[in-house]
């Protein structure tokens, strides 16, 4: 069986997933990953249980870069993430791998650079290097994900729906244009200005996140569940649970059969008008790879 994994901001809701094909739950605290919702300790704790009490992993996102001077902050968190039993993190500092690798940790590392793990070799090098898994770049062309995940098999996860990260980085972008450091957690946006489409722009303490449209692999999923993809993740991020839930239900239906994915499209864009997708299907090479051809 292939692994899902849904994110949810609240762990309240957690009781709430009832489809079979969910194996695991995501959950993050707002400073150690892209999340703009908070958990304290005690609730990641608490989420654990209740995640494991309902039959699946427990699995938290660490995917931010950190400083020298916070590594030692991050071991120690790390750490209280093994005692309560957390079964897997996602992350993007390499640094975490190094404290992985020390002999206290048990638990699993999925390697999520985001932009970065573009073809096989990369994988094959983090492979070799005793990375547990990644997760490999969610706006390469289709053709390329298939080839990795043939060539790489049972080792990669796909990210087949969230929004799609075009940058994260340090840098406050926000905060250069305002000249006022602050947290910007919603309703900001930068837009081109030769281009119609508004991206959304998350910054905080810890650096930016930038957004284009939301990716939905609906029409390719049972495709994907043929292949030797290691598992599935939907990473709403921004996007509030209830939605997160019903996109779930819907991949569940369109795996199951129950419903056509034509069908599961049109239900999925009644759920928020505003929302522009991206289809897995029409992502192409950049610009300078079509130059190139």
């Amino acid at each position: 069986m292939k692994d899902l994994f849904i994110y949810l901001r609240d762990p309240e809701n957690i009781p709430r997933v009832t489809v079979d094909s969910v194996t695991g739950i995501i959950i993050a605290d707002y400073a150690h990953s892209s999340s703009d919702h908070d958990l304290s300790r005690d609730a990641i704790r608490k989420a654990v249980n209740v995640i494991h009490a309902c039959g699946r992993k427990a699995v938290v996102k660490t995917d931010r870069l950190f400083s020298e001077g916070e590594m030692a902050e991050l071991h120690e968190y790390l750490e209280y993430l093994q005692q309560i039993g957390t079964d897997a993190i996602i992350y993007t500092d390499l640094g975490i791998k190094m404290i992985l690798d020390e002999e206290i940790f048990t638990m699993k590392g999925i390697y999520a650079p985001e932009t970065l793990l573009t073809d096989y070799y990369d994988i094959n090098v983090l492979r070799n290097d005793g990375f547990d898994g990644c997760v490999i770049s969610k706006d390469i062309p289709l053709g390329d994900v298939y080839e990795i995940i043939n060539e790489c098999p049972d080792y990669c996860y796909l990210r087949i729906h969230g929004p799609i990260l075009i940058a994260y980085s340090r840098r406050r972008y926000i905060s250069s244009y305002l000249e006022k450091k602050n947290t910007y957690l919603d309703s900001y946006y930068l837009q081109e200005e030769s281009r119609q489409e508004r991206l959304p722009i998350i910054e905080k303490e810890c650096g930016s996140w930038l957004y284009d449209a939301c990716l939905q692999s609906l029409s390719e999923v049972n495709r994907l569940l043929d292949t030797p993809v290691r598992g599935f993740i939907i990473d709403n991020v921004y996007m509030d649970d209830e939605y997160t839930m019903k996109t779930a239900d819907l991949y569940d239906a369109v795996m199951n059969e129950e419903i056509s994915s034509d069908e599961a499209v049109m239900t999925l864009k009644s759920f928020d008008s505003d929302i522009r997708y991206t289809d897995i299907n029409d992502l192409r090479e950049t610009q300078l790879d079509k130059e190139s051809q």
